[in-house]
């Protein structure tokens, strides 16, 4: 078995899943797909303990939540950077006028 073995979501959820189809055993799996078996239990606890989370609505409001800040803030930004080009748009012209007519004294 390979050590310290970097698996993704998508692959720990399939292991899980057809752990609890039950189609094969956990040993089949671990020898397909090299991981071992405390780690499949692990795995599995930890999705029996917090799967219920996939269907909270509290969850998805706090999710949307983040979403309309996000935007908020970004609307913020937005208008700061807008609000700073025209000060120096304005800034750069008043510069070039006073270069202007201090050459002329």
């Amino acid at each position: 078995m390979s050590k310290n073995k970097k698996w993704s979501a998508a692959v720990k959820f399939e292991i899980v899943l057809q752990v609890l189809k039950g189609n094969c055993t956990i040993n089949e799996l671990c020898s397909r797909y090299q991981v071992a078996p405390s780690q499949v239990h692990a795995w599995k606890k930890q999705f029996l303990q917090q799967g219920n989370e996939v269907f909270d609505k509290k969850r998805d409001k706090s999710v949307s939540k983040a979403a309309v800040e996000q935007k908020r803030k970004q609307s913020k930004l937005y208008e700061t950077i807008g609000q700073l080009t025209v000060e120096r748009d304005f800034l750069k012209k008043s510069w070039e006028k006073f270069q202007g007519s201090s050459d002329e004294d």
